[in-house]
């Protein structure tokens, strides 16, 4: 599918940092503007972050977008309730949790939905709060993230618990899901839900968890700044996080 036309696409979707986000965490009031008329259109907006709750959600107040998928595609949230989710089974959660537990060094949070337990002591907030984890964790468990030496380390972990494994550009996070999680997955299951094919999306993205949403959606739009892998299989490219990249190119197909 090769649209110009936005208002022939029904869903945009967007990653946030370094995508529609300017680096200094900003969103225009251009970037909003451009996205309200995207809802006024009747196409749906929809958040795609690697963000968990507690750091998504004044992103999700002041963009206000139909559907957000939250924590590299591992829960979708629709008015603040999750909609789906892709829990890691038990097994892998709970090896997980014990196989990082060994090493005091290993800093890491747990995803329970919009909770976090955290292995870091101190820490109680609304959102967030610390955990000694001297006993499994009974609720459904949908992403771990832990700060490492090196990514040999992740991937041994990945592949010992048969883990899907995400890294970050410029960090030494890792995290980690059930293998049958990831954004496009999401997108997928969430597409399913609003009977949006995939072929009917236009997405945003700049980093290695972006890849396949813009490779298999109908059109997948790069930031300049994205990471050449992204440049690569993207069908578009537009102007930079920074330059408003994401609301240039809406505006451009726009045609107002």
């Amino acid at each position: 599918m090769n649209k110009g036309n936005l208002s022939e696409w029904k869903a945009v979707v967007l990653d946030l940092d370094e995508t529609l986000l300017h680096s200094d965490g900003s969103v225009s009031d251009y970037t909003l503007e451009m996205l309200q008329k995207c809802k006024n259109r009747g196409i749906a907006v929809i958040v795609a972050t690697a963000r968990f709750w507690f750091k998504a959600e004044k992103y999700l107040k002041l963009i206000s977008p139909d559907y957000a998928i939250l924590a590299d595609g591992t829960q979708i949230y629709h008015n603040g309730e999750l909609l789906h989710g892709f829990a890691m089974d038990k097994k892998q959660s709970d090896g997980m949790i014990n196989e990082l537990m060994k090493d005091e060094a290993f800093d890491f949070v747990v995803s329970v939905g919009k909770k976090l337990f955290c292995s870091s002591a101190g820490i109680r907030e609304e959102w967030r709060e610390s955990r000694e984890f001297k006993e499994n964790v009974e609720m459904p468990v949908y992403k771990i993230a832990a700060v490492l030496k090196e990514y040999d380390v992740a991937k041994e972990l990945a592949e010992k618990f048969d883990c899907r494994l995400y890294s970050y550009r410029g960090e030494d996070l890792y995290g980690f899901a059930s293998a049958k999680s990831g954004k496009y997955q999401a997108v997928l299951a969430l597409g399913e839900i609003l009977q949006i094919k995939p072929e009917e999306m236009i997405a945003f993205g700049d980093d290695e968890n972006d890849y396949e949403i813009l490779q298999n959606v109908g059109k997948g739009v790069a930031v300049a700044n994205a990471i050449p892998k992204i440049k690569e299989i993207a069908a578009a490219l537009t102007e930079s996080n920074n330059d408003d990249g994401v609301a240039r190119y809406i505006e451009k197909v726009i045609g107002a």
